[in-house]
Protein backbone atom coordinates (compact mmCIF):
# COMPACT_ATOMS: atom_id res chain seq x y z
CA UNK A 1 0.00 0.00 0.00
CA UNK A 2 1.23 3.34 -0.69
CA UNK A 3 -1.17 5.69 1.48
CA UNK A 4 -1.31 9.29 0.68
CA UNK A 5 -0.40 11.50 4.17
CA UNK A 6 -2.84 13.60 5.28
CA UNK A 7 -2.28 15.88 7.91
CA UNK A 8 -5.84 16.87 10.13
CA UNK A 9 -6.16 20.02 12.84
CA UNK A 10 -8.10 18.30 15.00
CA UNK A 11 -9.77 17.70 17.97
CA UNK A 12 -10.60 14.16 19.57
CA UNK A 13 -14.37 14.80 18.44
CA UNK A 14 -13.59 15.66 15.00
CA UNK A 15 -11.45 12.76 14.84
CA UNK A 16 -14.49 10.06 15.81
CA UNK A 17 -16.96 12.04 13.11
CA UNK A 18 -14.44 11.60 10.60
CA UNK A 19 -14.35 7.76 11.53
CA UNK A 20 -17.82 7.37 11.50
CA UNK A 21 -18.06 8.37 7.84
CA UNK A 22 -16.42 5.25 6.56
CA UNK A 23 -18.89 3.00 8.90
CA UNK A 24 -21.41 0.66 6.94
CA UNK A 25 -24.71 1.67 6.86
CA UNK A 26 -26.83 0.25 9.82
CA UNK A 27 -23.60 -0.70 11.60
CA UNK A 28 -23.25 2.87 13.35
CA UNK A 29 -22.87 3.19 17.23
CA UNK A 30 -24.26 5.73 18.99
CA UNK A 31 -22.25 8.84 18.77
CA UNK A 32 -21.28 10.68 22.17
CA UNK A 33 -22.57 14.20 22.23
CA UNK A 34 -19.98 16.94 20.83
CA UNK A 35 -18.94 19.26 23.15
CA UNK A 36 -17.76 22.67 21.61
CA UNK A 37 -14.08 23.23 22.56
CA UNK A 38 -14.82 26.97 23.54
CA UNK A 39 -17.46 25.49 26.24
CA UNK A 40 -14.64 24.25 28.30
CA UNK A 41 -12.77 27.13 28.37
CA UNK A 42 -12.38 28.92 31.71
CA UNK A 43 -14.60 32.02 31.39
CA UNK A 44 -11.78 34.31 33.42
CA UNK A 45 -9.61 33.25 29.93
CA UNK A 46 -8.75 36.02 27.11
CA UNK A 47 -10.89 33.53 25.52
CA UNK A 48 -7.72 32.58 23.09
CA UNK A 49 -8.28 28.99 22.30
CA UNK A 50 -4.39 27.01 22.26
CA UNK A 51 -4.33 25.30 18.53
CA UNK A 52 -5.33 21.68 18.74
CA UNK A 53 -3.17 18.92 18.84
CA UNK A 54 -1.98 17.40 15.03
CA UNK A 55 -3.55 14.03 14.33
CA UNK A 56 -1.54 12.38 11.29
CA UNK A 57 -3.96 10.07 9.12
CA UNK A 58 -2.86 7.88 6.53
CA UNK A 59 -5.68 6.65 4.24
CA UNK A 60 -5.14 4.04 1.87
CA UNK A 61 -7.15 1.08 0.48
CA UNK A 62 -7.20 -1.10 -2.35
CA UNK A 63 -9.21 -2.39 -5.39
CA UNK A 64 -9.44 -6.29 -6.52
CA UNK A 65 -10.85 -7.73 -9.53
CA UNK A 66 -10.41 -11.47 -9.55
CA UNK A 67 -10.76 -14.76 -12.33
CA UNK A 68 -11.06 -18.53 -11.28
CA UNK A 69 -11.62 -21.74 -13.03
CA UNK A 70 -12.16 -25.15 -11.32
CA UNK A 71 -11.96 -28.44 -12.69
CA UNK A 72 -14.50 -29.64 -10.10
CA UNK A 73 -16.94 -27.20 -11.05
CA UNK A 74 -18.72 -28.22 -14.64
CA UNK A 75 -21.07 -25.29 -14.90
CA UNK A 76 -17.85 -22.78 -14.56
CA UNK A 77 -15.47 -24.99 -16.95
CA UNK A 78 -18.61 -24.18 -19.46
CA UNK A 79 -18.11 -20.59 -19.07
CA UNK A 80 -14.48 -21.17 -19.07
CA UNK A 81 -14.25 -19.31 -15.78
CA UNK A 82 -15.76 -16.57 -14.27
CA UNK A 83 -13.97 -12.99 -13.73
CA UNK A 84 -15.55 -10.07 -11.80
CA UNK A 85 -15.24 -7.29 -9.11
CA UNK A 86 -13.70 -9.09 -5.70
CA UNK A 87 -12.78 -6.52 -3.04
CA UNK A 88 -13.12 -2.61 -2.37
CA UNK A 89 -11.17 -1.82 1.22
CA UNK A 90 -10.37 1.44 3.00
CA UNK A 91 -7.68 1.48 5.70
CA UNK A 92 -6.99 4.05 8.10
CA UNK A 93 -3.63 4.48 10.04
CA UNK A 94 -4.32 7.53 12.90
CA UNK A 95 -0.85 8.64 14.65
CA UNK A 96 -1.42 11.09 17.82
CA UNK A 97 1.53 11.69 20.54
CA UNK A 98 2.05 7.94 21.66
CA UNK A 99 -1.60 7.22 20.30
CA UNK A 100 -1.71 4.50 17.16
CA UNK A 101 -5.37 3.73 15.47
CA UNK A 102 -5.56 1.37 12.63
CA UNK A 103 -8.66 0.09 10.89
CA UNK A 104 -9.47 -1.80 7.86
CA UNK A 105 -13.04 -2.13 6.37
CA UNK A 106 -13.58 -4.45 3.04
CA UNK A 107 -16.12 -4.55 1.12
CA UNK A 108 -16.57 -7.78 -0.91
CA UNK A 109 -19.24 -8.78 -4.26
CA UNK A 110 -21.50 -10.33 -1.77
CA UNK A 111 -20.75 -9.34 1.93
CA UNK A 112 -18.97 -6.48 3.77
CA UNK A 113 -16.64 -7.33 7.28
CA UNK A 114 -14.16 -5.93 9.10
CA UNK A 115 -10.44 -7.10 9.02
CA UNK A 116 -9.37 -5.00 11.87
CA UNK A 117 -9.55 -2.31 14.36
CA UNK A 118 -7.53 -0.89 17.14
CA UNK A 119 -6.23 1.60 19.10
CA UNK A 120 -2.42 1.33 19.80
CA UNK A 121 -0.66 2.79 22.78
CA UNK A 122 3.03 2.85 23.07
CA UNK A 123 3.79 2.47 26.46
CA UNK A 124 7.51 2.84 26.36
CA UNK A 125 10.26 2.25 23.67
CA UNK A 126 10.10 -1.37 23.32
CA UNK A 127 6.41 -1.94 24.76
CA UNK A 128 3.07 -1.42 23.08
CA UNK A 129 -0.31 -2.31 23.75
CA UNK A 130 -3.30 -2.98 21.31
CA UNK A 131 -6.95 -3.00 22.14
CA UNK A 132 -10.23 -4.02 19.80
CA UNK A 133 -10.05 -6.00 16.82
CA UNK A 134 -6.07 -7.48 16.23
CA UNK A 135 -4.28 -9.95 14.61
CA UNK A 136 -3.80 -13.41 16.92
CA UNK A 137 -0.06 -13.49 17.66
CA UNK A 138 0.24 -17.34 16.55
CA UNK A 139 2.96 -18.52 14.08
CA UNK A 140 4.82 -17.54 11.47
CA UNK A 141 3.74 -13.74 11.18
CA UNK A 142 2.49 -11.64 9.28
CA UNK A 143 1.69 -14.97 7.14
CA UNK A 144 2.46 -18.80 7.07
CA UNK A 145 2.43 -18.21 3.29
CA UNK A 146 3.02 -16.51 0.17
CA UNK A 147 -0.11 -17.18 -2.27
CA UNK A 148 -3.05 -14.83 -2.37
CA UNK A 149 -5.50 -17.42 -0.63
CA UNK A 150 -2.88 -18.56 2.18
CA UNK A 151 -2.28 -22.42 3.30
CA UNK A 152 -4.34 -24.51 5.16
CA UNK A 153 -3.75 -23.20 8.29
CA UNK A 154 -5.87 -20.01 7.19
CA UNK A 155 -9.05 -21.91 7.16
CA UNK A 156 -8.31 -23.38 10.03
CA UNK A 157 -8.17 -20.10 11.91
CA UNK A 158 -4.33 -19.91 12.98
CA UNK A 159 -3.32 -17.65 10.27
CA UNK A 160 -4.06 -14.15 9.59
CA UNK A 161 -6.66 -13.94 12.48
CA UNK A 162 -7.89 -11.33 14.36
CA UNK A 163 -10.05 -11.55 16.93
CA UNK A 164 -11.28 -8.81 19.62
CA UNK A 165 -9.59 -8.43 22.93
CA UNK A 166 -6.06 -6.79 24.35
CA UNK A 167 -2.72 -7.30 23.19
CA UNK A 168 0.63 -6.40 24.66
CA UNK A 169 3.67 -6.20 22.75
CA UNK A 170 7.48 -6.24 23.81
CA UNK A 171 10.61 -6.42 21.04
CA UNK A 172 13.92 -5.75 21.89
CA UNK A 173 17.13 -6.50 19.49
CA UNK A 174 16.62 -9.95 18.25
CA UNK A 175 13.43 -10.69 20.37
CA UNK A 176 10.22 -10.11 20.11
CA UNK A 177 7.17 -11.43 22.78
CA UNK A 178 3.92 -11.12 22.39
CA UNK A 179 0.85 -11.59 24.95
CA UNK A 180 -2.65 -11.33 24.32
CA UNK A 181 -6.25 -11.76 25.42
CA UNK A 182 -9.34 -12.10 23.25
CA UNK A 183 -12.77 -11.75 24.70
CA UNK A 184 -14.52 -13.38 21.47
CA UNK A 185 -14.13 -13.19 17.73
CA UNK A 186 -14.41 -10.20 16.11
CA UNK A 187 -18.08 -10.17 15.94
CA UNK A 188 -20.05 -10.82 18.97
CA UNK A 189 -22.83 -12.77 16.61
CA UNK A 190 -21.07 -16.13 16.55
CA UNK A 191 -24.20 -17.04 13.95
CA UNK A 192 -22.33 -14.65 11.40
CA UNK A 193 -20.54 -16.19 8.48
CA UNK A 194 -20.13 -13.11 6.80
CA UNK A 195 -16.50 -12.43 7.99
CA UNK A 196 -12.63 -12.45 7.29
CA UNK A 197 -11.37 -14.52 9.72
CA UNK A 198 -12.46 -17.79 10.24
CA UNK A 199 -13.67 -18.48 13.94
CA UNK A 200 -16.33 -21.20 15.74
CA UNK A 201 -19.80 -20.50 14.10
CA UNK A 202 -22.98 -21.67 15.61
CA UNK A 203 -25.73 -23.58 13.86
CA UNK A 204 -28.98 -25.26 14.82
CA UNK A 205 -27.06 -28.62 16.16
CA UNK A 206 -23.40 -26.45 15.72
CA UNK A 207 -24.08 -24.03 18.33
CA UNK A 208 -20.42 -23.29 19.75
CA UNK A 209 -18.76 -19.96 19.66
CA UNK A 210 -14.78 -18.93 20.91
CA UNK A 211 -14.21 -16.91 24.56
CA UNK A 212 -11.62 -15.91 26.78
CA UNK A 213 -8.55 -16.81 24.86
CA UNK A 214 -5.41 -16.47 25.89
CA UNK A 215 -2.27 -15.99 23.70
CA UNK A 216 1.76 -16.20 23.98
CA UNK A 217 4.34 -15.79 21.22
CA UNK A 218 7.73 -15.15 21.39
CA UNK A 219 9.94 -15.32 18.39
CA UNK A 220 14.10 -14.67 18.05
CA UNK A 221 16.01 -13.42 14.85
CA UNK A 222 18.99 -15.99 14.60
CA UNK A 223 22.25 -14.96 11.91
CA UNK A 224 23.25 -18.63 11.13
CA UNK A 225 25.68 -16.88 8.30
CA UNK A 226 26.77 -13.53 6.65
CA UNK A 227 23.99 -14.80 4.02
CA UNK A 228 21.26 -16.61 5.99
CA UNK A 229 19.13 -14.99 8.54
CA UNK A 230 16.03 -17.30 10.37
CA UNK A 231 13.47 -16.15 12.76
CA UNK A 232 12.23 -18.86 15.07
CA UNK A 233 9.51 -19.24 17.73
CA UNK A 234 6.93 -20.59 19.48
CA UNK A 235 3.26 -19.84 20.10
CA UNK A 236 0.90 -21.02 22.50
CA UNK A 237 -3.00 -20.78 22.33
CA UNK A 238 -5.66 -21.47 24.85
CA UNK A 239 -9.54 -20.50 25.15
CA UNK A 240 -13.17 -21.60 26.17
CA UNK A 241 -15.77 -23.14 23.95
CA UNK A 242 -19.45 -21.64 25.08
CA UNK A 243 -22.10 -24.06 23.86
CA UNK A 244 -25.59 -22.08 23.67
CA UNK A 245 -27.46 -25.06 23.83
CA UNK A 246 -25.90 -26.36 26.86
CA UNK A 247 -24.61 -23.42 28.45
CA UNK A 248 -21.82 -25.50 29.33
CA UNK A 249 -18.35 -24.09 28.43
CA UNK A 250 -15.39 -26.40 26.69
CA UNK A 251 -11.85 -25.90 25.61
CA UNK A 252 -9.42 -25.34 22.70
CA UNK A 253 -5.92 -25.61 22.82
CA UNK A 254 -2.77 -25.01 20.26
CA UNK A 255 0.68 -24.43 20.22
CA UNK A 256 3.32 -24.39 17.41
CA UNK A 257 6.97 -23.94 16.76
CA UNK A 258 8.12 -22.62 13.47
CA UNK A 259 10.87 -21.19 11.62
CA UNK A 260 11.26 -18.62 8.96
CA UNK A 261 14.74 -18.46 6.84
CA UNK A 262 16.04 -15.84 4.60
CA UNK A 263 18.65 -16.16 2.20
CA UNK A 264 18.88 -13.37 0.19
CA UNK A 265 16.31 -13.40 -2.12
CA UNK A 266 14.88 -16.95 -1.49
CA UNK A 267 12.64 -17.30 1.33
CA UNK A 268 11.86 -21.01 3.35
CA UNK A 269 9.34 -21.13 5.62
CA UNK A 270 8.40 -24.29 8.39
CA UNK A 271 6.19 -24.17 10.88
CA UNK A 272 3.99 -27.43 12.71
CA UNK A 273 0.83 -27.26 15.00
CA UNK A 274 -0.93 -29.53 16.94
CA UNK A 275 -4.43 -28.46 18.10
CA UNK A 276 -7.85 -29.98 19.57
CA UNK A 277 -11.10 -28.94 20.09
CA UNK A 278 -13.33 -29.99 23.36
CA UNK A 279 -16.59 -28.64 23.00
CA UNK A 280 -19.55 -29.16 25.59
CA UNK A 281 -22.05 -30.54 22.46
CA UNK A 282 -25.55 -31.59 23.64
CA UNK A 283 -26.28 -35.64 23.19
CA UNK A 284 -26.67 -36.47 19.46
CA UNK A 285 -23.76 -33.53 18.70
CA UNK A 286 -20.54 -35.17 16.83
CA UNK A 287 -17.96 -33.73 20.01
CA UNK A 288 -15.04 -35.22 17.17
CA UNK A 289 -15.62 -32.22 14.33
CA UNK A 290 -16.13 -27.78 15.19
CA UNK A 291 -17.81 -25.93 12.69
CA UNK A 292 -15.85 -23.11 10.79
CA UNK A 293 -16.67 -20.57 9.02
CA UNK A 294 -16.31 -17.19 6.94
CA UNK A 295 -17.17 -15.57 3.78
CA UNK A 296 -20.06 -16.64 4.12
CA UNK A 297 -19.50 -20.39 3.87
CA UNK A 298 -19.73 -22.89 7.27
CA UNK A 299 -18.09 -26.18 7.10
CA UNK A 300 -16.68 -29.22 9.21
CA UNK A 301 -13.28 -29.79 10.44
CA UNK A 302 -11.64 -32.54 12.26
CA UNK A 303 -11.59 -31.08 16.22
CA UNK A 304 -7.74 -32.76 16.66
CA UNK A 305 -4.85 -33.02 14.67
CA UNK A 306 -2.31 -31.64 13.53
CA UNK A 307 -0.62 -29.08 10.55
CA UNK A 308 2.35 -29.33 8.57
CA UNK A 309 3.67 -26.35 6.56
CA UNK A 310 6.45 -26.10 3.88
CA UNK A 311 6.76 -22.64 1.39
CA UNK A 312 9.47 -21.87 -0.37
CA UNK A 313 9.46 -18.59 -2.50
CA UNK A 314 12.01 -17.11 -4.54
CA UNK A 315 12.37 -13.08 -5.49
CA UNK A 316 13.14 -11.72 -9.16
CA UNK A 317 14.22 -8.37 -10.32
CA UNK A 318 12.83 -7.35 -13.34
CA UNK A 319 13.04 -3.70 -13.98
CA UNK A 320 11.09 -3.40 -16.49
CA UNK A 321 8.52 -0.20 -17.00
CA UNK A 322 5.83 -2.83 -17.07
CA UNK A 323 7.03 -5.48 -14.62
CA UNK A 324 8.89 -4.52 -11.60
CA UNK A 325 9.36 -7.96 -9.64
CA UNK A 326 8.22 -11.47 -9.07
CA UNK A 327 7.97 -13.49 -6.40
CA UNK A 328 7.48 -17.22 -7.43
CA UNK A 329 6.49 -19.74 -4.55
CA UNK A 330 5.29 -23.69 -4.05
CA UNK A 331 3.38 -23.99 -0.46
CA UNK A 332 2.33 -27.30 0.77
CA UNK A 333 0.50 -27.26 4.14
CA UNK A 334 -1.25 -30.98 5.18
CA UNK A 335 -3.27 -31.67 7.92
CA UNK A 336 -2.89 -35.01 9.82
CA UNK A 337 -6.68 -35.44 11.81
CA UNK A 338 -6.70 -37.78 15.31
CA UNK A 339 -9.83 -39.30 15.79
CA UNK A 340 -12.36 -41.56 14.31
CA UNK A 341 -13.68 -41.41 10.86
CA UNK A 342 -10.59 -39.23 9.36
CA UNK A 343 -9.04 -38.77 6.67
CA UNK A 344 -5.70 -36.30 5.82
CA UNK A 345 -6.22 -33.04 4.03
CA UNK A 346 -3.70 -31.59 1.78
CA UNK A 347 -3.08 -28.44 -0.02
CA UNK A 348 -0.77 -27.01 -2.23
CA UNK A 349 -0.32 -23.69 -4.02
CA UNK A 350 2.13 -22.89 -6.76
CA UNK A 351 2.17 -19.21 -8.84
CA UNK A 352 3.90 -16.08 -9.21
CA UNK A 353 3.15 -12.48 -7.80
CA UNK A 354 4.02 -10.09 -10.42
CA UNK A 355 4.66 -6.49 -8.94
CA UNK A 356 4.01 -3.15 -10.99
CA UNK A 357 4.30 0.13 -8.88
CA UNK A 358 0.48 -0.29 -6.32
CA UNK A 359 -0.47 -3.25 -9.32
CA UNK A 360 -0.32 -6.52 -7.50
CA UNK A 361 -1.50 -9.27 -9.13
CA UNK A 362 -0.92 -12.88 -8.08
CA UNK A 363 -1.34 -16.30 -10.20
CA UNK A 364 -2.30 -19.27 -8.59
CA UNK A 365 -2.54 -22.85 -9.20
CA UNK A 366 -4.46 -24.16 -5.58
CA UNK A 367 -4.38 -28.14 -5.64
CA UNK A 368 -6.38 -29.81 -2.77
CA UNK A 369 -7.09 -33.33 -1.27
CA UNK A 370 -9.67 -33.96 0.91
CA UNK A 371 -9.90 -29.81 1.63
CA UNK A 372 -12.69 -27.46 2.13
CA UNK A 373 -10.99 -24.50 -0.15
CA UNK A 374 -10.71 -27.16 -3.40
CA UNK A 375 -13.73 -28.88 -3.76
CA UNK A 376 -13.49 -31.21 -0.19
CA UNK A 377 -16.23 -31.63 1.94
CA UNK A 378 -14.27 -30.12 4.89
CA UNK A 379 -10.76 -30.78 6.19
CA UNK A 380 -9.86 -33.84 8.17
CA UNK A 381 -13.10 -35.56 6.85
CA UNK A 382 -13.80 -38.74 6.09
CA UNK A 383 -16.14 -38.58 3.02
CA UNK A 384 -16.23 -41.10 -0.28
CA UNK A 385 -14.18 -38.18 -2.46
CA UNK A 386 -11.04 -38.01 -0.25
CA UNK A 387 -9.58 -39.56 -2.04
CA UNK A 388 -9.88 -37.14 -5.10
CA UNK A 389 -7.50 -34.88 -6.17
CA UNK A 390 -9.11 -31.05 -6.99
CA UNK A 391 -7.28 -28.10 -8.91
CA UNK A 392 -8.47 -24.16 -9.16
CA UNK A 393 -6.31 -21.50 -11.03
CA UNK A 394 -7.09 -18.04 -9.70
CA UNK A 395 -6.04 -14.66 -10.79
CA UNK A 396 -6.14 -11.93 -8.57
CA UNK A 397 -5.78 -8.61 -9.96
CA UNK A 398 -5.06 -5.87 -7.33
CA UNK A 399 -4.54 -2.04 -7.10
CA UNK A 400 -3.05 -0.93 -3.77
CA UNK A 401 -3.14 3.27 -2.69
Amino acid sequence: MLPARWIVWSSGPFLAALLSTISPVGARAQEPEVIPVTDSVPADTSGQVEDSPKVDLDIGGAVRLNYFWQDYNQARQDRGGDFGFELFRLDVDGDYDDIDLSVQYRWYAPFEAVHHAYFGLRLAPDWNLHLGISQVPFGILPYASHSFWFGATYYMGYEDDYDMGLKLLWSHGPWEVQAAFYKNAEYIDASRTARYSFDLVTSDEQANQEINQFNLRAAREVRLAQWLVARVGASAQYGQIYNNITTRKGNHRAVAVHADFVAGTWNLQLQGINYRYRPENPPGVDPSTVQMAAFQFPFLMAGEGAVATVNLAKDFVVGHRLLETIKCYADLSKVFPRGPNVHTSTQVVTGCLLVKGGLYTYVDVITGQNMWFSGGPGIGLDRPESGEWNSRLNVNFGFYF
